[in-house]
């Protein structure tokens, strides 16, 4: 495969994913237009894939896990609907691009990240790094679990499989806080929870979706 080196190279592909997006539906944000145009892909995939970086497909990364589909990181990041100033939780950091949109988005705002590979945790550090994001905070740990000590979030974001959503995490959110996640155990249904003063409140629900399992205590491939 080829790398990609050039700015203009890097444009081209970006504006093209960007109209796919746009055009099936899946990118209606300006604000997360803005900050997925704000963190190159390639940046976040083994050298070896750059040259499919723009195309609009997960990339595997190691440990079977991967880079997930824009267009599905577009749908989840719209979803969220972010704010600056926020704190958010992301279960699963992968390779730190959705964390890096994320980051754009809150601003001043904090991203606390969980990844249950160390050779993720590594990877996603490196790549955000690289590009001088200094936001994020990813940690190694069981992302089902949740971060207790620095809730309560105003986000959070699963990025993998769970047959439930953990209890644990929506004690975590704050009221009128917002979490999204792929709730199904071999296809999944992407699921926008609220939580409210009178408990959780389901907002939109969307099938038709596969993400790799959440691991942990709660892995949905010990059902």
């Amino acid at each position: 495969m080829t790398e990609i080196k050039t700015d203009k190279n890097y444009q081209s592909r970006m504006d093209n994913l960007i109209n796919i997006m746009k055009n099936s539906g899946f990118l209606n944000n300006s604000r997360v237009e803005s900050a997925i145009r704000k963190t190159p892909r390639h940046e976040f995939v083994p050298m070896s894939l750059q040259e499919k970086a723009y195309d609009d497909m997960p990339i595997p990364i190691m440990n079977n896990q991967t880079v997930s589909q824009p267009s599905v990181v577009s749908r989840m990041t719209e979803w969220l609907d972010v704010m600056e100033g926020q704190k958010i939780l992301e279960i699963g950091s992968g390779s730190g691009w959705q964390s890096a949109i994320l980051s754009y988005l809150v601003g001043r705002g904090k991203i606390y990240s969980i990844e249950r590979h160390s050779e993720l945790v590594d990877f996603a550090k490196k790549n955000l790094d690289k590009l001088g994001i200094n936001n994020v905070k990813v940690t190694l740990g069981d992302g089902g679990l949740g971060l207790p000590k620095e809730s309560p979030f105003d986000r959070i974001i699963i990025t993998a499989a769970c047959r439930e959503i953990p209890q644990s995490l929506f004690e975590q959110l704050s009221i009128n806080g917002l979490l999204v996640a792929p709730v199904g155990e071999f296809t999944q249904s992407l699921v926008l929870i609220k939580k409210t003063s009178q408990g959780v409140v389901e907002i939109k629900n969307e099938s038709g979706y596969v993400f790799v399992p959440l691991l942990g205590k709660f892995d949905c491939e010990k059902y």
